[in-house]
């Protein structure tokens, strides 16, 4: 049985968390596969080890309990940018860190040492890796790039890191090129597939609405371009009766509510917060149009993929995204959805309003964008890449 110590930097706390639920999809595929999968994670507030569906899940502490928050929810590096004071708890992550590696390491006797977001924790792979000889596979997904050009010498860990790499994955062509622009190494695209597609299917939409429903799902952080979004509205109102549900948290929240209530579009525009999983189902079943303005924000960080998008397409809805990022490798403009320019609201409104005027343009994206989340994002087949690179 091929044994893996899988390091990331956000995992789920407990079974009640529905934070990244591809990653719960993807460890119990593996499972099914046979590989005996542990997760490294750090702890968030002082949550000790513990069992994941079965899953043993080791945590590292590296500061006390109330300043352990660099992971989890928003994510490192924007929770540096709002409080630089933090700026000292990274040394003490990799410190502890490395610490916890070497430790855990030395208890169990692994095959493979699997990094994911491998900055800055793809340090652990390799110091664990010189250690036991392991193969070293590691994961990018985009945001260790942005991390990195705001830390100085964060390109060269990279480069360092995959120097010692046996396996490089990304998510998306898009990581890819930011991948090779740092080390042209080898580098295999293996995306992630939805959490909650099954789930999906289990009840009938609802019939005879007075509007049409539009649908964003995400954190509320500046590159989800939620405010362009927004700024949308107005010009959708005028030509048809819709409403917008917004779901999700984040620190932009408030300043989200100030925009609605600007453009007097309480009556049309809805922010809901985080919802459980059930009541996530119900907004994808019962949406008309999904839509993911993101942007690249003023750090340069943007999509790696967009999960969102492929949650969308597995419950047969159409979808409006942004042409930036890892966006292009799930939307083909007018085949699978919609693409727009970024930050223009004018023309997010235009795709807005062509979908839900037009039935059989609704029909032909959202047929399109399911066979083409079968065909390219479904579980078993990304499955049988990972395996295939453990084996």
């Amino acid at each position: 049985m091929t044994r893996v110590l899988l390091i990331t930097s956000t995992f789920p706390i407990s079974e009640k968390d529905t934070q990244i639920p591809w990653m719960r999809e993807l460890l119990f595929g593996l499972k099914k596969k046979g590989i005996k999968i542990d997760v490294f994670a750090p702890s968030f507030r002082g949550c000790p080890n513990h069992q994941y569906f079965g899953i043993n899940v080791f945590r590292f502490r590296y500061a006390p309990a109330f300043l352990e928050t660099l992971t989890h929810q928003e994510g490192a590096l924007f929770k540096l940018r709002q409080k630089p004071w933090l700026i000292f708890l990274p040394a003490f992550y990799l410190f502890f860190g490395l610490i916890a590696t070497i430790r855990r390491i030395k208890k169990t006797k692994y095959d493979i040492i699997h990094v994911n977001w491998p900055f800055p924790q793809g340090i652990f792979g390799v110091v664990g890796k010189w250690l036991t000889k392991d193969r070293l596979v590691l994961t990018f997904y985009g945001a260790e790039f942005a991390l990195a050009n705001r830390i100085p010498l964060g390109k060269t860990l990279i480069r360092f890191v995959l120097k010692y790499a046996d396996r490089v994955i990304a998510i998306s062509t898009f990581t890819k090129r930011k991948i090779l622009e740092i080390k042209p190494v080898p580098v295999k695209v293996i995306p992630f597939a939805s959490g909650i597609t099954m789930v999906g299917k289990m009840k009938k939409p609802e019939k005879k609405k007075s509007s049409k429903n539009i649908l964003f799902v995400g954190r509320l952080i500046e590159r989800k371009g939620v405010t362009y979004l927004i700024k949308a509205m107005p010009i959708v109102l005028k030509s048809l009766n819709a409403r917008l549900d917004i779901v999700g948290s984040g620190p932009l929240f408030s300043n989200l509510k100030i925009e609605i209530e600007k453009n007097k579009l309480e009556k049309n525009v809805f922010l809901h917060g985080k919802v459980s999983e059930k009541k996530l189902v119900d907004f994808y079943r019962n949406c008309d149009v999904f839509v993911l303005p993101a942007i690249k924000d003023k750090w340069g960080d943007t999509e790696g993929l967009g999960v969102v998008l492929l949650e969308a397409m597995s419950f047969k809805k159409p979808v409006i995204a942004t042409r930036v990022g890892g966006i292009t490798d799930i939307v083909k403009n007018n085949l699978t959805g919609i693409l727009v320019p970024q930050k223009n609201s004018y023309l997010l409104a235009k795709a807005i309003i062509k979908i839900l005027t037009n039935q059989k343009l609704s029909k032909k994206l959202t047929e399109g964008g399911y066979q083409y989340l079968k065909k390219n994002f479904n579980w078993e087949k990304i499955l049988c890449q990972i395996a295939e690179i453990y084996c």
